[in-house]
């Protein structure tokens, strides 16, 4: 079987779609898999990788012109089944499905609830393309093959009243990645990776930071210029190490050299309501770091469960900054929690148990498509 992945929005070294899903199919014997992504072309691990240059600047011309590239590259594989990762390519997917194709659907977040926060949608037109967005989504959807969704949010995923089969995959660690060192000197006292914004409680984050006197390395993409500006002007990035974007072998040494992670998201859009971690609170757990969580319910059951780290409102400052001290001079206290946090993973959060469910839908999409051609 020949397979073919698609993204306009992401690079050919994701986490997510190289390292974890290409690579996995990529194993199976019978499948023949491709990625096309941004970047340059190379094949690895099995994977044929077709990079298609970088992506524009502007997110319109990502939106409209990138992603018709991708379809354009992804059709002359002429692959049996097509598996895209991006919003914008729902336009496709009823054209390849016409093509006789069978079609899969990765949709990494809730998108309707993603749209209702986005700071550079109007206010005013958020709450309208959001629900556009959802009859488009829908409609698309219930003409494909397959959806893979992350996780439910209280109990239910945007697709549950879909017509095509559904499987709940999500982004957790490869546990053999993720390994801590023994012996390796805590230079940071937090390690925060991601996204750097206001709505992931970044400001928050480097007041509290600063209140318990706590070494603090960031790796993330670019701040805003507006929020830049911000936290210039509060001197909050003042004795704070900023490493940029970094690499996945960077982010595991910046974590192996970290006390604890602190993932402080506002509660606010899908966020609430998520029956799951941040990839980066996986990752931290993994390598045995205690983690400081934003106290919505899931976390909270989970922590009171686990006990793997802390829960708290992630707006309060002072509460922030309490258990940050905490787990700064409590060195058996973070040996403990850092342990069930790993345990944790192990037993539930790997994604070596996600990859069975990755290739059990394929081989469920093979058999129903032979059936539907004998």
């Amino acid at each position: 079987m020949k397979i073919c992945h698609m993204t306009s929005a992401h690079d050919s070294f994701d986490t997510r779609i190289f390292q974890k899903e290409c690579v996995t199919l990529a194993k199976e014997e019978d499948f023949n898999v491709y990625l096309v992504a941004k970047g340059q072309s190379r094949c690895e691990k099995n994977v044929n990788v077709i990079g298609i240059g970088e992506k524009p600047q502007s997110r319109i011309k990502r939106i409209f012109l990138f992603s018709k590239l991708v379809y354009e590259t992804a059709l002359k594989v002429d692959a049996d089944v097509y598996h895209f990762h991006d919003p914008e390519l729902l336009i496709y997917a009823r054209k390849l499905k016409k093509l006789g194709k069978i079609v899969i659907f990765d949709s990494h977040e809730d998108v309707r609830e993603q749209i209702k926060i986005k700071e550079y949608i109007p206010f005013f037109l958020r709450l309208i393309i959001s629900k556009l967005y959802n009859l488009y989504e829908t409609k698309v959807v219930n003409s494909i093959d397959a959806v893979i969704y992350p996780c439910a949010e209280n109990g239910f995923t945007p697709f549950d009243n879909c017509k095509c089969m559904i499987s709940k995959i999500n982004n957790f660690p490869i546990m053999s990645m993720f390994t801590p060192k023994e012996g390796v000197d805590k230079v940071y006292d937090i390690c925060c990776a991601g996204s750097l914004t206001e709505e992931r409680g970044i400001i928050e984050l480097l007041e509290a930071s600063k209140l318990a006197n706590a070494k603090l390395v960031l790796a993330g993409g670019d701040f805003s210029e507006e929020l830049y500006k911000k936290l210039n002007e509060k001197s909050l990035l003042d004795g704070v190490i900023c490493k940029g974007n970094c690499t996945l072998e960077e982010i595991k040494q910046l974590l192996n050299q970290s006390k604890m992670v602190v993932s402080n998201i506002h509660n606010i859009g899908q966020y609430v309501t998520a029956d799951n971690l941040p990839t980066k609170v996986y990752e931290a757990m993994s390598m045995r770091l205690p983690v400081i969580l934003s106290n919505t319910q899931y976390n909270v059951d989970l922590m009171n469960k686990y006990k793997f780290g802390a829960c708290v409102d992630p707006v309060n400052v002072n509460s922030i900054a309490k258990y940050i001290r905490l787990f700064m001079n409590n060195d058996d206290l973070t040996k403990e929690l850092g342990s069930n946090g790993r345990s944790l993973i192990e037993k539930h959060f790997s994604w070596e148990n996600d990859a069975v469910k990755l290739i059990n839908l394929y081989r469920n999409l093979e058999a129903d498509y032979s059936n539907k051609n004998k």
